[in-house]
């Protein structure tokens, strides 16, 4: 007579196989689609370390694709301040760009360059996130509007009082110096410890008035200015879009710094509506060659 276990074990075997088709189906719903977010960088102007647009969009998608799985978040990443296909935005989420401002001239901003302002535009009325970077930031006044609805604030450089020679001075300012910066109350700021930072910090940024949307981020306390500023800010607008603005992103070694980067990957993940830990989201900074070889 055959043992007992003989005749259970592949009922067993089968039980399991059910149960663990059963968990992974259960799983596959719980988890929600997967989040699209384009990182868009514009062309090289500056000197090495200073404003490394495609340098930074390659270590951000690798920092965001190595937390993907908790994060939901799928990247692509586009050079040279445009993706070929504009139609690849369709589908976004929310889009990253960090690229030259329009104050020298409209056609070096990739947002405003060529037909990219009514691509953007479209994107927007949908309903999808945007997040600007630095010298993203700035936009001429009559632009202005369209800035403040869709990420709560841009650097303006136009409607500033006429300064003693009469020429237009800017509303918004800039300053490089070592400030101490302190996250306020948000999701993206979850695990953000106060911190140090060296940068070119743009500030006096011009936001709505009376603008209940807007929520600073995190303000920085400057050395001539008695309060302190609002270096990053978000919103969360009727159409569903979220937006964030950060002003900082001067140098690329600030990468280096856990607190930056918590900061960043935190607002691009809840830009772009993915799923935000309670102690945000925790990375490594990855060398030239390890991102090389990550994106071969």
């Amino acid at each position: 007579m055959l043992p007992l276990n003989v005749f259970l074990r592949p009922i067993f075997i089968t039980a399991f196989s059910i149960l663990g088709l059963l968990s992974g189906h259960l799983m596959a719903q719980a988890m929600p689609p997967a989040k699209k977010l384009v990182l868009i960088a514009g062309k090289k102007s500056h000197g090495p370390g200073e404003h490394e647009y495609l340098k930074t969009v390659r270590l951000l998608k690798v920092m965001l694709d190595r937390t993907s799985q908790s994060t939901g978040i799928t990247t692509e990443i586009h050079a040279n301040g445009w993706p070929s296909d504009p139609s690849t935005l369709d589908n976004a989420d929310a889009i990253f760009i960090y690229a030259d401002g329009s104050d020298f001239n409209l056609a070096q901003d990739p947002i405003f360059a060529e037909d990219h302002w009514s691509q953007l535009e479209k994107q927007m009325k949908r309903g999808c996130g945007l997040v600007l970077m630095h010298y993203s930031t700035f936009a001429p006044a009559t632009y202005g509007p369209a800035f403040q609805k869709w990420v709560g604030g841009y650097f303006d450089y136009e409607s500033g009082k006429p300064g003693a020679s009469g020429n237009q001075a800017w509303y918004s300012a800039i300053t490089t110096e070592t400030a101490q910066l302190l996250p306020a109350p948000h999701p993206i700021t979850q695990g953000v410890a106060p911190f140090q930072l060296h940068e070119e910090f743009y500030y006096k940024i011009h936001f709505q008035k009376n603008d209940t949307r807007l929520k600073p981020v995190l303000m920085a306390q400057l050395s001539k200015i008695e309060n302190p500023q609002t270096v990053a800010w978000a919103v969360e607008r009727a159409d569903g879009g979220r937006g964030f603005g950060f002003t900082g992103g001067h140098f690329y070694a600030h990468w280096q710094d856990p607190n930056y980067r918590k900061l960043l990957l935190n607002a691009l993940v809840w830009t772009a509506k993915g799923i935000l830990p309670k102690q945000g989201i925790d990375s490594v900074f990855y060398t030239d060659a390890e991102v090389d070889a990550y994106l071969k």
